[in-house]
């Protein structure tokens, strides 16, 4: 039965540092907080499935470092399955730094280090695995490569977009379903994607592109269109915002989640976006304990 989840993606050591706002130029500022946090979009999503419930295998690329044990116990106590990472010296592991001001918003530096080297013909595709998702901070010959594998194989293939970067062909007909933001749609379509009129067009070009798209809209919920229908809304769940550092990734894994179970693609866009909404809610260090009931019961409030 091909019920399991394959997230072929980037694993970063972060560094959270909280902050009254972004510094200008030149600028220090004092902070409030500082975080040690496993992430990167491949093993957050990777996380997320897995705290939602989906037998998760990951594969990507660490160096022999102490970040890299951090990272792989990290994935292990979560319930994801690591046998498929590859392991090298000759990058250090990926990293990377982020400020949240008092707001909850955040911006990022990475640095990918051996997330640039993983050996896309080493991934093995298990018989039980239904799913591949991908994201846009490994190379993007590996993306391809695993996609056309995936797709040939009659596997679903989910693809964040992000962050945001020019995509090719080959990779969006791979794809079987896209998830963007804002900005990643406005890359790929080549038009603003500020207003609902202009996310809706977005939804529509990309749906004809790749056959199913899915548009985040933050605090404006999301876009679910299908190539020759009309996009579809869904509000999003209120919230009580700490940071929304990793949302995306919290939305991408439990909705993959939710398929892999079975679920319609409406009910696990509403179980993904209570699932985001209890993220940003929650403090950095208690993200751990969310957990399925949690999400039920949210769906239940709103």
């Amino acid at each position: 039965m091909r019920d399991a989840l394959l997230v072929v993606g980037s694993l970063h050591y972060d560094i959270i540092v909280n902050a009254p706002h972004f510094p200008a130029l030149d600028e220090t500022l004092p902070g409030s907080a500082v975080s040690y946090v496993a992430g990167g979009k491949g093993g957050n999503q990777a996380v997320s499935a897995a705290r939602h419930g989906a037998r998760t295998y990951f594969a990507g690329k660490v160096s022999d470092d102490d970040p890299a044990r951090i990272l792989i116990d990290y994935l292990r106590a979560s319930g994801v399955d690591v046998t498929g990472l590859q392991r090298g010296e000759a990058m250090k592991s990926g990293m990377s730094v982020a400020i949240v001001d008092d707001r909850g918003d955040y911006g990022a530096v990475i640095v990918s280090g051996a997330n640039l080297d993983i050996d896309a013909e080493a991934v093995a595709i298990g018989d039980d695995v239904g799913f591949l998702i991908l994201q846009n901070e490994i190379p993007e010959a590996v993306n391809i490569a695993l996609a056309e594998k995936a797709r040939a194989l009659g596997i679903k293939v989910i693809l964040n977009a992000a962050p945001a970067r020019e995509m090719p062909p080959r990779l969006l007909a791979a794809t079987s379903l896209l998830i963007v933001n804002r900005v990643e749609a406005g890359m790929i379509t080549g038009m603003p994607v500020q207003s609902t009129e202009e996310a809706n067009e977005a939804a529509r070009l990309l749906s004809h592109l790749v056959g199913e798209v899915i548009v985040t809209l933050g605090s404006q919920g999301v876009l679910h269109a299908v190539a020759g229908g009309n996009p579809v809304s869904q509000p999003a769940f209120r919230a009580h915002p700490v940071s929304s550092h990793g949302a995306g990734d919290s939305f991408v894994g439990a909705l993959a989640g939710q398929l892999a179970a079975g679920s319609m693609m409406d009910a696990a866009i509403h179980y993904a976006q209570a699932a985001a909404a209890l993220h940003v809610s929650t403090p950095v260090d208690r993200r751990h304990l969310i957990r399925p009931m949690q999400v039920r019961n949210r769906l239940g409030e709103d």
